[in-house]
């Protein structure tokens, strides 16, 4: 046979020797890899989650959890309203897409500690014509339209919402915080119980009636009325009318309309009239749609037993 066929047989012989030699290696690193430790194409995730310490999104959303409970009530500290955009501006940031569930465990954590929750503010209603006829355009409706805006309201039991418990701020003053809460919850009730309505002239008489120029402490009285609409308290509709005066109205704003329930005015209405007719909580229940609670009648019959006596 001549040397180079030989030498030719030598070689094939060799390189099927080599790659049975490589085969059996592979399969002897066929295990490490499956068990993770080998390379894969997954290296960079697995080298990333190696990295990052453990729990770093729930440490993550529980920063924003508390950033979102200090915002909340540094805005009711102001009485601002919780806007949303707010929310993903100076809270979340990058991180918007966690917007339910970190409101959703900052909710949690307003009731268990500080006994109040995030109540959505409603939509400020249309109330002038030209206001009406724009909505119609646009075609939205008023009843399916999210504020997206949010105030702090007390989730406390019923048996614990006493003057103790949740008293007026100290803040400027305990009794001007009472004085301004008794003035806007007089002019909303005055409000409600006119049709959810009243014209500029009748409410500047129940204010001269109710001496409101010597009455509030912490400043005039067109001055208090301004803030009260700055914080949505109150709602002041202008209707220009072409050759004559503009009519206002006023009515009662989103924050008034949550923060003053028709209970709280019924309650309100009861400790005015102290001994009512026979016929007041009829009326009452036509005007606000609601009876007197038990403790307020009881209270207004234990007055009149007192002063017979």
């Amino acid at each position: 046979m001549p040397p180079q066929t030989q030498r030719r047989r030598r070689t094939g012989h060799h390189e099927e020797q080599d790659d049975n030699s490589r085969h059996r290696r592979q399969s002897k690193r066929a295990p490490e890899s499956d068990d993770g430790s080998g390379p894969s194409e997954n290296d960079d995730e697995q080298d990333i989650d190696m990295d990052r310490p453990a729990g770093a999104d729930n440490t993550s959303d529980d920063q924003l959890v508390k950033k979102l409970v200090r915002y909340a009530l540094a805005c009711e500290y102001a009485r601002i309203p919780i806007r949303r955009d707010g929310i993903r501006d100076k809270v979340l940031g990058t991180h918007a897409r966690s917007f339910r569930r970190v409101f959703d465990a900052a909710q949690e954590q307003l009731q268990k500690v500080f006994g109040m929750e995030m109540a959505e503010l409603p939509v400020r209603e249309k109330r002038t014509l030209k206001d009406k006829q724009k909505a119609v355009k646009r075609g939205t409706s008023q009843a399916s339209a999210s504020s997206r805006q949010y105030i702090l309201i007390s989730c406390l039991p019923k048996e614990y919402r006493t003057q103790p418990v949740i008293g007026p701020s100290r803040i400027p003053s305990t009794a001007e915080e009472a004085a301004y809460v008794a003035f806007y919850t007089i002019v909303i009730s005055l409000i409600t119980l006119s049709s959810g309505e009243l014209s500029d002239m009748k409410l500047r008489r129940y204010l001269t009636r109710l001496n409101a120029s010597q009455n509030l402490p912490m400043d005039k009285t067109d001055n208090v009325l301004q803030k009260l609409i700055r914080q949505g308290y109150l709602d002041k509709i202008v209707e220009r009318v072409e050759g004559d005066e503009d009519a206002i109205t006023w009515c009662v704003g989103p924050r008034g309309r949550v923060e003053v329930s028709p209970q709280s005015i019924a309650q309100v209405v009861s400790e005015v009239w102290r001994d009512p007719p026979d016929d007041f909580d009829k009326k009452l229940e036509k005007s606000l749609g609601v009876r007197r609670t038990g403790q307020a009648s009881n209270t207004n019959r234990d007055r009149a037993e007192e002063e017979d006596e």
